[in-house]
């Protein structure tokens, strides 16, 4: 390499075939068509929404948040290596040109969120006559200039503070954009240059701290560890990926659902078993996201019957990849070197699972009654979400 720059332009081409690789098992023909009607769908329901919405409906507060939201998650994608830590350290003082790079990117790689927010919110405004083609035209210009500022700023933070305190960081952009889109489209529009000003000051005051820290590498290089993980764990869903590492974490806030251990061998696999759900990142995140999605789809989809297939669909999902992720590693565990009865595992993982599907009914249950109201239509899908979970649980075989 003749210098920093081609070493990113090496970097840059083979993230993005690694890229490709696993994306064209995830983008196939029959995912393009559930797209297709999916996105066709929600844009039925949304634009028959419009027509009877009222005109108080706050709908520049909600677009305001979502935007900001988009603009302000900006980490940088630097492509570092664990490698990097030692052979680039001697380069330091020349990493300008091959970061300009990685923040380039970083700010087109992200942009498309935004826009797709903007997109949305469009309609939205002007059935609620808020805005003008003018005042369209110069936010579309914002959100890219916010957007490029938001990343270079969070790459001064995580590089003065090493990564410390960066939710402080984003709170504080969150709010200043949050304000900037919602004033722009007021009668005090004039202050959106106030709140430029702060921002410019605030870019400064990082600019000026993160040249007087040297380059953490450690935290850069976790960070896009971390992110390429996240793309591993995703990619996982529609092809097996053999870079795929599983991760961790305590939850310390989620300890009283863990109770406390108990002397002898009764309840000590149900322990073991509620512990390995609530830490694994893999299995909690897969649990709460279908139940996000489920509650998502029984507060937005007004036909019942579709509900009540959409639901029944990922309980089924959701019991089933949990029966066997807690069966995963069942050739050696831990506890296998102390005298506890293996026979009480399986009764164990079925008790946590059946427990954590009744919790995501009860939350799916709320979520229908905003949109359905005192009906039966609720109920139903409680009764479904159990029926399905049970029989998932119960027709699933054990392992020889």
């Amino acid at each position: 390499m003749k210098n920093l720059r081609e070493l990113w332009g090496a970097r840059f081409f083979n993230y993005m075939t690694e890229f490709q690789k696993y994306m064209k098992y995830v983008f196939t023909g029959h995912l393009a068509i559930v797209l297709v009607f999916a996105i066709g769908a929600a844009g039925y329901a949304y634009s028959e929404w419009l027509k009877d919405i009222p005109t108080n409906f706050p709908s520049l507060l909600i677009v305001s948040v979502f935007i900001a939201a988009a603009l302000t998650y900006s980490p940088p994608i630097t492509l570092l290596k664990p490698a990097d830590a030692v052979y680039l350290l001697p380069l330091e003082t020349k990493l300008k040109g091959y970061l300009s790079k990685a923040l380039g990117w970083s700010v087109f790689s992200q942009l498309p969120l935004p826009y797709i927010f903007f997109i949305i919110a469009l309609p939205l405004l002007s059935a609620t006559d808020i805005g003008s083609k003018v005042a369209f035209i110069w936010l579309a210009l914002f959100i890219f200039a916010i957007k490029w500022l938001y990343v270079e700023v969070e790459y001064f933070v995580r590089h003065a503070l090493s990564g410390a305190h960066i939710w402080r960081d984003r709170l504080f952009r969150f709010v200043l954009a949050s304000l900037f889109i919602y004033l722009w489209f007021t009668a005090y529009f004039y202050l959106v240059f106030g709140i430029a000003i702060m921002l410019g000051i605030y870019a400064n005051y990082w600019r000026n701290a993160k040249d007087k820290k040297p380059f953490p590498y450690d935290h850069f290089i976790a960070l896009e560890q971390n992110r390429m993980m996240r793309f591993y764990r995703f990619a996982n869903y529609f092809t097996d990926v053999p870079h795929l590492k599983g991760s961790i974490s305590r939850r310390a806030w989620l300890g009283f659902l863990m109770g406390s251990p108990k002397f002898g061998q009764a309840e000590s696999q149900a322990f073991l078993v509620r512990r390995t759900f609530i830490r694994t990142d893999d299995i909690f995140w897969l649990w709460l996201r279908l139940t996000a999605i489920s509650m998502l789809g029984a507060l937005f989809i007004s036909f019942p019957i579709v509900v009540v297939l959409f639901v029944g669909a990922l309980t089924f999902a959701s019991s089933i990849q949990l029966v066997y992720a807690l069966r995963a590693g069942d050739e050696f565990r831990m506890d296998m070197l102390f005298p506890v009865k293996g026979n009480t595992r399986p009764n164990a993982i079925r008790k946590t699972v059946r427990t954590v599907q009744w919790i995501q009914a009860l939350l799916v249950i709320i979520s229908a009654f905003f949109l359905f109201g005192l009906s039966s239509t609720p109920l139903i899908l409680f009764f479904v979400m159990i029926v399905v979970s049970e029989l998932t649980i119960r027709l699933i075989k054990e392992n020889k």
